[in-house]
This record gives structure tokens, sequence and C-alpha cells, in this order.
């Protein structure tokens, strides 16, 4: 068996890796504001050309990789954000620990219907104002809400427990798992650019464990928070969320 030089690895784990980390295009069920989490909803009109439009904004950036979680949603947008980016040959890897929070029985359900249950939970009067007073704290404990009432079969379903809606601390969990995987995986093949695309909760969820920028801001379709993977941790680079690739794309697209 050869041995590695320690400089080559050394070397190797000196290459910067950069995550673009993603959130899916507009789909049927933002537009009809249903809860989508697992549920597989596709992507509209709009939110194609909103994936192209990210795409545009891209180019010029090389992607190593790119990874979705198994959703269409998320693998379409990679998909047209690597074709308009002039990336069109870069491998997708997809995989559940990219996918949106699960939330069990409440899935498909409106969101509207849902925010009296969820707000009732913590003892406010409505979603709204469950929403102001938590602050960045919010997605967490939406989530934990849906959680706890699914435990608790609210929905008087019939669903096992590993179909119910999922904790904080486990979208956390799978997302800072396979987000350091990414990053280690490419940091050993030499450093690079990576696509990542997910979810709205899933990365409002996982953001707030690892940076103090983080204020709880809804994540807006496409909208990229570039992560940096230093010192065996990924570190935000840059604005939260931004639309800038978007918006850049969008004025690339119209002159075309």
């Amino acid at each position: 068996m050869a041995v590695v030089p320690a400089t080559t690895y050394a070397a190797s784990s000196d290459k910067q890796v950069t995550i673009y980390l993603t959130r899916h295009g507009e789909t049927t069920g933002n537009v009809m504001q249903r809860v989508q989490g697992s549920s597989d909803f596709p992507l509209t009109k709009n939110g194609i050309t909103v994936a192209n439009d990210l795409g545009y904004g891209l180019k010029g950036i090389k992607f190593k990789h790119a990874y979705t979680g198994n959703l269409t949603r998320q693998e379409v947008t990679a998909q047209q954000a690597l074709k308009y980016s002039a990336n069109p040959n870069t491998k997708i890897t997809t995989t559940p620990l990219l996918r949106e929070g699960g939330y069990g029985s409440f899935e498909g359900d409106s969101i509207d219907a849902d925010n009296q249950k969820i707000a009732n939970v913590y003892g406010y009067q409505d979603g709204k104002q469950f929403q102001q007073a938590t602050g960045k704290d919010y997605w967490n404990k939406l989530q934990d809400a849906y959680h706890k009432l699914d435990m608790d079969n609210s929905q008087n379903t019939k669903l096992a427990k590993s179909d119910r809606a999922e904790s904080s601390a486990q979208v956390q969990k799978r997302m800072n798992t396979e987000l350091l995987h990414i990053a280690k995986t490419t940091q050993k093949q030499g450093g690079g650019n990576v696509l990542v695309v997910s979810s709205g909760m899933s990365i409002n969820e996982y953001l707030s464990t690892i940076s103090k920028k983080y204020d709880g801001k809804p994540m807006q379709n496409a909208a990229v928070t570039k992560l940096v993977y230093k010192n065996g941790k990924l570190h935000v680079d840059g604005p939260i969320g931004t639309l800038h690739y978007v918006n850049k794309g969008k004025k690339i697209a119209a002159n075309k």
C-alpha cells in the first residue's frame, strides 16, 4: 500500500473549499402557500426562470461538484443553474440529508390553517405574534412545534414515528453532517467551488447554528449563502441569503 507523503497531505488540506448554499426556485407549493417539507412540489415557470437567472449570475465560477436534496425542486434548480453558468457537465449528487425539514402529518397543509395551531404550542395569539416574538429563533421553534404536535398525534393519523415531523435538532444534525462531508471530500480532491441546493427551512435552521450574523430573515427563492471551509469548520463568507447572483443574472438574461 502506497504511503502519501506528509507534504502532499498538507498541501491538499490547505486548498480552499467554497460552498454556494442555495435555496431552490419558486414552486407550486410556494405559490399556493402549502407546507412542502418532504413533499415533491415542482418548480413553477417563474421558478425555472429564477433558477436560470441564478445560473447566469454564477457564470465565471467553475463548480467542481454539485449536491442537492432528493426533491425535484432542488435537483431542477441545480440543473438549470449549472446549465446557464456554463457548468453543464458538473456532476450532481442527490442526498436526503439536504432535503427540506419533514413535517409528517402536516405535509401539504395550508400554511395559514396551521399557523394558529403552531402559535398555540407556545401560547401566542397567532402566527404573526409568534414570529415577531421569537425573532431569529422563529424557524427552529416552528420546526419544533410541528414536531411536538405530530409526536402528540394532533392530526390523528397513523403515520409511523419515523415518518413524523422532524425536530430542529434533527434537521441541523443532518445538514451539518452532510455539508461537512461535502467540504472535507472536496478539500481532499484539491479544493474548489461546490454548488449545494437545499430548502429554506433547512438552510435557516442550519445557519442559525454556525453564524453570529444570522438574523432569521426568510430565505428567498434562489438566495445564496457562501460558506468557506477552514480549520475543520464551515464559516459564512459574506451576506446571508443574498439575491446578488439572481439579480445579476436577470440583467444578463434581459440583454440576450
